[in-house]
């Protein structure tokens, strides 16, 4: 055999062993950028760890990563009024799905259990509402009015405690708490799996008349925003107009993998 032909194929051989141990090193290395993300409490570190997981290929990093940069990946900010459908919105944090939470950070699972305190009224939600309204700056004599609920006690639960909040501390603005008026009960829209195709029945009246007043809505968590826009829709059919809305949460969307892949990319040098 020709001795360049037997110089090729030992060049070739240690090339393709020398690209299976990169490849090798580089899977390897991701699983310890990933572990490390996974055992790290302190965000940044858990942030620099798991986007340099993500470029080396671990796919179950892609949620860490996505989860300690959220602002990377949504338009809207915390506590930084947005529109919606015309109505200045704001919230104050992120809200994580369950399906992510051994993803997530202790401030965002604090934060968690900070929301479904408020859904089920151990939690007042004074600050909440206080440090939102400070942010959009809402005209004095606006009409406060709370999202309708699936149930009349689940309505009465999560928000009795601002109303009686609104009547020592804001006497300035109509409080719309008992504007609504329940016929029965409906199916928790926060249950449902697919909520962009769910629709949202109807199961209260709005009693009084909105006419010329501007609204000021509280709710819990924004996800799709059917809700807010079909309680819009019922005040304006009492003349009124709903101008702002304050969620103390927004659901999260994990992005998909190449968006955050592409991202992790983008912001080597921030390292």
């Amino acid at each position: 055999m020709d001795k360049a032909l037997i110089v090729y194929f030992i060049l070739l051989a240690v090339t393709i062993a020398a690209i299976r141990f990169a490849f090798y090193s580089l899977k390897k290395a991701g699983e310890a950028y990933f572990y490390a993300a996974q055992l790290t409490s302190e965000q940044s570190l858990r942030r620099k760890l798991s986007r340099k997981a993500v470029l080396a290929g671990n796919k179950a990093a892609y949620p860490i990563y996505a989860l300690s940069n959220p602002t990377e990946f949504d338009s809207h900010k915390p506590m930084k009024p947005f529109k919606f459908k015309g109505v200045r919105c704001i919230f104050t944090d992120y809200y994580i799905p369950t399906r992510y939470h051994n993803d997530i950070s202790y401030e965002q699972g604090d934060f968690y259990e900070e929301l479904l305190g408020f859904k089920d009224g151990k939690r007042n939600g004074y600050d909440f509402f206080m440090n939102c309204m400070e942010a959009l700056e809402p005209e004095d004599d606006c009409v406060i009015m709370f999202m309708p609920c699936s149930k009349n006690w689940h309505y009465k639960r999560r928000f009795s405690a601002l109303n009686d909040f609104l009547e020592d501390y804001y006497p300035e603005s109509s409080n719309g708490y008992n504007f609504i008026m329940y016929t029965g009960e409906r199916e928790s829209l926060h249950l449902t799996k697919d909520r962009t195709k769910k629709s949202l029945e109807q199961n209260y009246y709005i009693n009084c008349d909105l006419t010329g007043k501007k609204v000021v809505v509280v709710d819990d968590l924004f996800t799709t925003g059917s809700s807010i826009f079909d309680f819009k829709k019922q005040i304006e059919k009492k003349g009124g107009k709903v101008s702002y809305a304050l969620f103390l949460g927004k659901t999260f969307q994990m992005p998909d993998k190449f968006d955050i892949w592409f991202t992790a990319w983008c912001n080597t040098r921030g390292d």
